[in-house]
């Protein structure tokens, strides 16, 4: 009985030192898995702080976009203001209105019969000798004029006049543009409806206010 004693103690320490080694193994295993996933959370915090970067970036960008839009946008609304307040109030004469109004929107867009021009001069006079005229739009560039008149209510004789008149006080008091292709345009709040066959006749461009914007039409431009 006492060697069958000895030998079942043994047996069972063996078994016990048997789970002992197994059960290591296991923690080491669970210990390797749990850095492994510590490994993947940290990288996901990472990756999570990139994100929150970009995040920030693009935002900060979207409001820098913004706060500039504003200001462009209450820059153009205070100069359509100005304009707006030119027509509604600053002069009695309606044909001020009009001069006004088209030679601020035209000094700031400076084109005219798809032409990018340099400058706009309003009001270009001539007076010498009991000779004078006067041009209420004048766009330049180094090889074109383009000369706009306005007025409230444009009429068909007009359209005639700025044709024949107008071209030749300008080719006769201004020789320094003698070379200049020189191209023509009547501005107005209203036309009468034989206008446009009578500018198209002439190759005149015509420029009408359509709410708060200006409508151009100047596809049958001549050259002068």
């Amino acid at each position: 009985m006492e060697k069958k004693n000895v030998s079942t103690l043994k047996e069972l320490m063996e078994a016990f030192e048997k789970d002992n080694i197994e059960q290591k193994k296991r923690w080491a295993e669970a210990d390797k898995r749990w850095a492994e996933a510590d490994r993947r959370w940290a990288e996901a915090d990472r990756r999570w702080a990139e994100v929150d970067k970009r995040n920030a970036e693009a935002k900060a960008e979207a409001d820098r976009r913004k706060a500039e839009a504003n200001k462009r946008s209450t820059e153009l609304d205070e100069k359509f203001d100005k304009v707006y307040k030119t027509i509604c109030g600053v002069s009695d004469n309606a044909g001020h209105h009009a001069e006004q109004y088209f030679q601020n929107v035209l000094a700031y867009k400076l084109s005219f019969g798809q032409i990018k021009y340099d400058y706009m001069q309003p009001n270009v006079r001539y007076k010498r000798k009991g000779e004078h005229a006067e041009f209420d739009i004048v766009l330049f560039n180094g090889n074109t004029v383009a000369i706009i008149e306005a007025k409230n209510r444009i009429h068909p004789d007009f359209i005639k006049e700025i044709a024949e008149k107008k071209v030749a006080q300008f080719r006769k008091y201004f020789p320094l543009y003698k070379n200049h292709a020189l191209y023509l345009g009547v501005a107005g709040f209203s036309f009468d409806e034989s206008v446009e066959q009578e500018a198209k006749k002439y190759g005149v461009g015509i420029i009408r206010q359509v709410g708060d914007a200006i409508e151009m039409d100047d596809k049958n431009l001549k050259v002068y």
